[in-house]
């Protein structure tokens, strides 16, 4: 995804190490702000994010608690650890895999067909639905191409030859 091009770029004029170096940067600030964010959200309101785990109605009573406060922390150590660049691409594997259990429960969500709010932690509330699935599903993709951005050169490459 920024790999080798920017939106807007022909195909023919591939960006340089400095601008590739840049966009990642960028994108590592964004992306670790975004969660950073949302997982003090979580942190800082205990209640109403259990209350929100609460209402997806896929836990036991017993794990509610517990998940109210791992996902938070784990969220925002991960979120952080992306800002100062500490193990960026572990941190990134964490927060994707946060975002697939997200995507989960929100279509479990709707299949099931439960009107309540995400409790995703950002700045506005927002019913689970499609909204919300897209929007999580954006990130998930922009996580995986920061992911490839930050491979080694040629593990990159690698991973894109064996793409059927």
């Amino acid at each position: 995804m920024w790999g080798g091009f920017a939106p807007g770029m022909r195909p023919d004029i591939p960006l340089t190490s400095s601008a590739k170096n840049w966009l990642v940067i960028a994108a590592r600030l964004v992306l670790g702000g975004l969660f950073l964010y949302a997982g003090l959200a979580k942190i800082f309101k205990p209640y109403n994010f259990a209350a929100a785990v609460q209402a997806y109605q896929l836990l036991p009573p017993a794990l509610v608690a517990v998940t109210a406060v791992f996902i938070p922390w784990m969220e925002a150590v991960a979120a952080g650890a992306l800002i100062i660049g500490w193990k960026p691409r572990s941190a990134v594997l964490v927060l994707s895999a946060l975002m697939i259990v997200f995507l989960a429960a929100i279509v479990i969500t709707m299949a099931r067909g439960l009107d309540i709010d995400c409790g995703c932690g950002l700045l506005v509330d927002r019913p689970v639905g499609w909204q919300a699935l897209l929007e999580d599903g954006i990130l998930l993709l922009l996580l995986l191409g920061l992911y490839t951005a930050l491979l080694p050169p040629r593990a990159a490459v690698q991973a894109i030859e064996t793409v059927p």
